[in-house]
């Protein structure tokens, strides 16, 4: 085992073997100083190594327990092939723990419930994350990728034509050159929203071989019933992206969505439980985290009152409402 630095997979394989050698005997002098060596060379190596330790206390967990299972079996004529093959599988297993690892916690960045965080990447350009989001960031010599993995994030992209900047989320990948653009993943899909400059759809998700390209105040939307694109207005998209300046903007919006959109920055949740009331068009600009302004200014709008229901503002008509 060389103690070079190597790629995530390399150090994820290396740190596995470690663990395997120190769970199975005592290291001798030479091997643990050659452990050490190799712990020390590089930040990432130590992390790896737990992890691996980890995952291999679970598969000799696992394996006590079906031992467990097989008492009443006679044992094999020839144990010693079996047991080269389960640690073989078990090394693999491990192996395949650690990659798995390295691809969904390698460089990730995450958001709490209200959190809304800007972040300066290495090559300038800017990551804001909204709230309950997460990403990785992956950037190489010849790629600046950055993986959603859930929620929603905006990018402003330094230029730099030798190492394009790629945002991949669920097998959608949008590739932008000096531009501004929003990616989300919502319950109707992956969407796409462009504030400034051009950007290229591609992938599995895109729904074409070919790239599509996506322009200023356009959005793209890869959904599961077929991608579709459409042209916004200057003030929708602005009001889209308002969650960076700490306001939610709701122009015309279905109060039962405009709520879901509140409960993504607080844990006091507006509850709609009338379908009418859930229908109705509703207009305001509110902080975010800020439910109970919104439930008093929807109450208010609707004719209605706000129960408080534990952890709940529970938007309801009010009795003599013209609609009962």
């Amino acid at each position: 085992m060389s103690a070079g630095s190597g790629n995530g997979a390399d150090i994820d394989t290396q740190a596995t073997a470690w663990a395997v050698r120190s769970a199975e005997r005592p290291l001798d002098s030479a091997e643990q100083q050659q452990l050490d060596a190799w712990l020390e060379s590089d930040g990432r190596h130590l992390g790896a190594y737990v992890r691996a330790q980890a995952l291999w206390l679970d598969i000799d967990r696992i394996a006590a327990l079906d031992g467990g299972t097989q008492r009443d079996v006679p044992a094999p004529v020839r144990e010693r092939p079996w047991g080269r093959y389960a640690m073989a599988a078990s090394v693999a297993l491990a192996a395949f723990g650690g990659t798995v690892a390295y691809d969904h916690w390698a460089g990730r960045i995450s958001t709490e419930r209200g959190e809304v965080r800007r972040i300066a990447l290495e090559d300038g350009s800017i990551l804001t994350l909204n709230g309950s989001s997460a990403v990785q960031v992956r950037y190489e010599d010849d790629i600046r990728r950055i993986i959603l993995r859930r929620g929603e994030a905006s990018f402003e992209v330094a230029h730099n034509k030798q190492r394009p900047f790629v945002v991949s989320a669920e097998g959608l990948d949008v590739r932008a050159v000096g531009t501004e653009f929003v990616v989300g993943i919502e319950d109707g899909g992956v969407e796409v929203t462009v504030e400034e400059g051009v950007v290229a759809v591609g992938g599995k998700a895109s729904g074409a071989v070919q790239p599509r390209y996506i322009r200023r105040n356009e959005q793209f939307v890869a959904a599961a019933t077929g991608p579709r694109k459409a042209v916004l207005d200057a003030a929708d998209v602005e009001r889209r992206i308002a969650w960076r300046n700490g306001v939610l903007v709701f122009n015309g919006q279905q109060l039962g969505a405009a709520a879901e959109e509140v409960n993504r920055y607080s844990n006091l949740r507006v509850v709609i439980e009338d379908p009418t009331l859930a229908r109705a068009e509703f207009m305001g600009v509110f902080k975010l985290g800020d439910a109970q302004a919104f439930a008093g200014a929807a109450a208010e709008a609707f004719n209605g009152e706000v129960v408080r229901r534990g952890d709940e503002l529970v938007l309801v008509r009010q009795q003599n409402s013209p609609s009962h």
